[in-house]
């Protein structure tokens, strides 16, 4: 009797160990996400650097000149020097807008698959154009990269369409009168793939 007193004592000092020891955490792999912006541009300037996150609530919305629009042929140039010759598979709207896809080769329709990324991201409230951006100040062209809104959207904006020494904020602002424009009256001129810049007419 004795020892049978003694097994349930022991039995029950182990169940009551056991329920006070934590559960060992299962370690897992973190979950892998896309970069906030890929790498499309070529590297800043030494001397300005890249200027991140630009708020422009407070700033007037800019408007486009169209007397100062770069002429198709001239804007592909400028947009050809500002991305990374890595990035083949690009899409180019009228106003400046281009957009860097992955393996633009196993998409059916880009010229139709850009339009409705564009459209994606076009605001649908006021609230929606205060979107921060980022601005990269190029090495291979003047003019500067306009990255926000939207993984791969970028606009181009060159320093002739702009005062002189413009701010951050009115380059940003500036990129978005221009991006706006792509979004209101989309359309393309050009499609960049691994087999070449396709002009469409």
């Amino acid at each position: 009797m004795i020892k049978s007193l003694f097994f349930s004592l022991s039995l029950i000092l182990l169940l009551l160990y056991s329920c006070n020891q934590q559960p060992t955490p299962i370690e897992q792999d973190p979950i892998s996400t896309l970069p906030e912006s890929p790498p499309a541009t070529t590297t800043p300037r030494k001397s300005s650097g890249t200027m991140t996150n630009q708020p422009i609530e407070d700033m007037a919305p800019a408007v486009v000149n169209q007397d100062l629009m770069i002429a198709p042929k001239e804007l592909l140039g400028y947009v050809q020097a500002a991305i990374i010759p890595s990035y083949k598979d690009w899409v180019l709207f009228k106003n400046g807008t281009y957009i860097i896809f992955d393996y633009i080769d196993t998409i059916p329709d880009i010229q139709q698959s850009a339009l409705r990324y564009l459209a994606q991201y076009k605001p649908k409230t006021i609230a929606d154009t205060n979107w921060d951006f980022t601005i990269s100040d190029l090495d291979q062209v003047e003019g500067w990269s306009v990255y926000g809104n939207g993984y791969g959207i970028y606009t181009f904006v060159h320093p002739t369409e702009l005062s002189i020494n413009p701010s951050p904020q009115q380059i940003g602002a500036y990129a978005k009168a221009k991006r706006a424009l792509d979004e209101e009256k989309p359309k393309i001129l050009f499609i960049s793939s691994k087999d070449g810049i396709l002009e469409i007419q």
